[in-house]
């Protein structure tokens, strides 16, 4: 049984391949024409909500109620690149921080520039906070950013600690701090493999938000502080049995 798994998702992957190739050309045509954020939502979304559906996974999202309205940062924990899917589809105005070797890729690089994703480059601490810097405006219009704050693709009993630079683009911005954690990714497709859920039919990602945090009252003198208040609402949810 599980090679016809196997086979079922080595298909999906190929099939997953042309659908990124297809809905990077619209994102690029949008971008060129019409620049509708509105429309290149829909088109974010729904390459994502393809990618669940063609892997059978399922993403359940729990407590919507702590989802901010207004433009705010959320701070997830990245286990898997699956995440971005359930994000996506459940959060369709989100922008993401993407590792800048990412947008090297023919088409899809481009989709992404034109989409506003933040090119991250991880080994330039000054090159990361010049990207945030110019997104600030961004963020004080009401978009909403998705952000790693464990800086990379980890999993483990506990969450990986934290980077300073999300804090920093959140407090500098005024924005509110929008903790999610996401359980059930790294299951689908772990880090290091790169053809997902081989190993049975269907899959379920949960995506909870926690309670939200303003950032009112904080500085680069005491942003440690609420640095550890996230982390430990984060892992304490991260580590509690479902």
């Amino acid at each position: 049984m599980k090679v016809f798994f196997f086979i079922r998702s080595v298909v999906m992957t190929i099939v997953f391949i042309l659908s990124t190739i297809f809905f990077s050309v619209i994102g690029i045509l949008n971008g060129f024409i019409l620049n509708h954020k509105k429309l290149q939502d829909l088109i974010i979304s729904s390459w994502a909500r393809f990618a669940c559906f063609i892997f059978n996974v399922k993403v359940n999202v729990y407590n919507t109620e702590n989802r901010p309205q207004q433009g705010c940062v959320f701070l997830f924990n990245h286990s898997s690149f699956f995440d971005i899917f359930a994000l996506a589809s459940s959060i369709p105005e989100v922008r993401f921080g993407a590792k800048i070797e990412l947008f090297s890729i023919p088409i899809f690089g481009y989709a992404m520039k034109s989409s506003g994703t933040l090119p991250i480059a991880r080994g330039s601490r000054e090159e990361v906070f010049k990207v945030y810097s110019e997104a600030r405006v961004r963020l004080q219009n009401n978009e909403k950013f998705a952000l790693s704050p464990e800086g990379g693709r980890f999993y483990g009993e506990n969450l990986f600690p934290f980077k300073a630079g999300p804090f920093i683009f959140a407090i500098s911005s005024g924005a509110i701090i929008a903790p999610i954690i996401i359980k059930g990714a790294y299951e689908v497709l772990p880090k290091n493999k790169f053809i997902s859920n081989t190993d049975c039919w269907h899959r379920e990602i949960d995506l909870y938000f926690l309670k939200p945090h303003s950032v009112e009252g904080y500085g680069n003198e005491n942003r440690q502080q609420l640095q550890k208040i996230v982390y430990d609402q984060m892992n304490a949810k991260w580590i509690e049995k479902n």
